[in-house]
């Protein structure tokens, strides 16, 4: 009979022979270090969301995306918007690194305001985008700053429509 692996352990579940995580684990070298980050990951995931995700993958690739899960998981803690693509982009990986190596020892992730918060320069140029559809043609035209306000409908109903013309009494019929 073998022992449960330290993340069917922390996560309270079955551990056998075809386990999901065991293999997923062989890259971290402390048996805390494995316990630290599958829980960070079953609770930022979801237990069933964590094992869906990866057993969705071939069984080659298992490891790859649980590293990938732990990382993105980080970045994601550390920089919300971008995750650790972003910090990757803007060169914030350190930050990153340091989230998984803070995972795996069990210390809560610090993050640092100034360079999560702002966005590389060449991030930047894409977070400007504009929809032209609304803007007028003209740039001195009274329509550009004039707000349209919408009506319920687009025409108004009749008088003859507004207010039925025979009522009816429910307590007699035919009249």
């Amino acid at each position: 009979m073998r022992m449960s692996c330290h993340g069917c352990r922390v996560l309270r579940k079955g551990c056998n022979d075809n386990c999901t995580i065991r293999p997923c684990l062989q890259w971290i070298k402390s048996t805390d270090s494995q316990a630290n980050a599958t829980l960070f990951l079953a609770k930022f995931y979801g237990r069933a969301g964590l094992i869906n995700l990866i057993e969705a993958g071939p069984q080659r690739l298992r490891p790859a995306i649980f590293r990938s899960l732990l990382y993105e998981a980080c970045g994601r803690i550390v920089n919300p918007v971008y995750g650790s693509v972003g910090m990757l982009w803007s060169g914030n990986w350190a930050e990153c690194q340091a989230a998984v190596d803070a995972v795996l020892k069990g210390l809560p992730i610090v993050s640092t305001p100034s360079s999560s918060d702002v966005p590389a320069p060449h991030l930047i140029s894409s977070l400007n985008t504009h929809d032209i559809r609304h803007v007028s043609r003209h740039q001195n035209s009274p329509e550009l700053r004039k707000v349209k306000s919408r009506t319920r409908f687009k025409r108004s109903m009749p008088n003859s429509l507004a207010e039925p013309t025979v009522r009816l009494n429910p307590g007699r019929v035919g009249i």
